[in-house]
């Protein structure tokens, strides 16, 4: 089976469908009921894409995973504005310069592509607009993207728009450094991290930001270079994700804030999103961090270096009674909804069918070298081309939504 889907390595044939493959299955003698597990052997060796865990994307193979980075190169230029170059025939035909001007502002400072851009960037690749879906919900399941909206105007349905937080130039608001730095009158604050030491893997906090949405409230979101500020998906808590690097130590840290009556819509906001990082991170086995909470205490009397509890209450049921925890420090207390999650309970190892869907291939973008890196079942990392990436200028935005406020 193995050399018959070799044999399928085509240019321009970058998927085959599920009859397809059953057909290559027949010719080589496999019980139709053995082909999903040898292609999920396949897929864990890296041989081949296949994602039996996704609706979609199950009905079809990807037999040649380097075609289908040829095929990305097309979003993924070395030249950010050649993406959008107005020369090109087929955009000059189907978008006004001053659609494309906007286009080009969006793309090169938050990261956004409509979808009837990705169509016309894709066209040589497709004969179809199902076709074109498929590699979209391909660009999804590998964290390269995420739909930022599906609106619509009056009975027109317009196309979505998708964000690759890979090209993400904006930086914090200034609104937004204010409020993370004070918690006023009934608002709490809870936040909860995990640290590096000099090792983060190549992509972790862009793919992180692409499987956020089902954590957050679409009503509201602003990414930005390296954060991400949304309601949580009930509205009740407001949420800030970002990442740090100071001293060879990487935080990526998933801030809470809510009323004191609301907190477990703010705890169970950053529980899934730190659950949602350390899944990522089961792809390399060997990576040491450690999980933390800052101590509340800490930043209601905003102390620039705040004490840390150990992540061990993380996975701690509060004990009956208790009426307040220390800080670190020896001085002051904070309420215990504010150390102990609400029955929280140890995450169990995933299943070996939950495992092998995060196995296989997965693609990032090296943003110091310009490199997309494959990274396969054994885990490891495949530079594939080398693409000099381009410094597009950086624009800060001093608003935050009203909504925030």
């Amino acid at each position: 089976m193995e050399k018959r889907l070799l044999l399928e390595r085509q240019p321009y044939k970058y998927m085959l469908t599920w009859d397809e493959c059953l057909k290559l299955a027949k010719s080589c003698d496999l019980n139709p009921d053995d082909v999903q597990p040898v292609l999920s052997y396949l897929h864990q060796l890296g041989n081949i894409l296949h994602f039996h865990d996704n609706n979609q994307l199950k009905q079809y193979v990807f037999p040649d995973p380097l075609l289908v980075i040829d095929i990305l190169k097309e979003i993924f230029h070395h030249d950010h504005s050649k993406v959008l170059k107005m020369s090109d025939p087929s955009i000059k035909a189907r978008f006004t310069r001053v659609r494309l001007q906007k286009m080009q502002k969006d793309f090169l400072q938050q990261g956004l592509i409509p979808q009837e851009l990705l169509e016309t960037l894709m066209r040589k690749h497709f004969k179809s607009a199902d076709n074109m879906n498929i590699l979209i919900e391909l660009m999804e399941r590998l964290g390269l993207c995420y739909e930022v909206s599906r609106a619509t105007e009056g009975s027109v349905k317009i196309k979505p728009v998708y964000r690759f937080p890979w090209y993400l130039q904006d930086h914090k608001p200034n609104d937004l450094k204010a409020w993370e730095k004070h918690t006023l009158g009934e608002t709490e604050q809870i936040t909860i991290g995990l640290e590096m030491h000099k090792f983060c893997p190549t992509g972790v906090f862009e793919r992180l930001c692409t499987r956020l949405q089902s954590h957050l409230n679409s009503s509201y979101r602003q990414d930005w270079i390296d954060g991400v500020c949304s309601y949580c998906w009930d509205g009740n808590a407001l949420l800030l994700i970002k990442k740090e690097v100071k001293d060879d130590y990487i935080n990526i840290t998933a801030t809470g804030k809510a009323e004191m009556t609301k907190l477990d819509s703010a705890w169970n906001g950053i529980t899934s999103i730190l659950d949602e990082l350390k899944t990522i991170l089961k792809e390399w086995p060997g990576i040491v961090y450690d999980e933390y909470i800052i101590c509340a205490h800490c930043i209601k009397q905003n102390e620039d270096s705040p004490e840390l509890f150990t992540g061990d209450y993380l996975y701690t049921n509060c004990p009956q009674g208790l009426e307040s925890v220390p800080c670190p420090s020896g001085i002051g207390s904070v309420h215990p909804s504010l150390v102990y999650p609400p029955s929280r309970r140890e995450t169990k190892d995933c299943s070996p069918e939950a495992n092998e869907a995060h196995q296989g291939h997965n693609v990032t973008l090296d943003k110091s070298t310009g490199s997309f890196v494959l990274v396969t079942g054994d885990n490891a990392d495949i530079k594939i081309q080398d693409l000099k990436l381009s410094n597009p200028r950086e624009e800060v935005n001093d608003r935050l939504n009203d909504s925030l406020w």
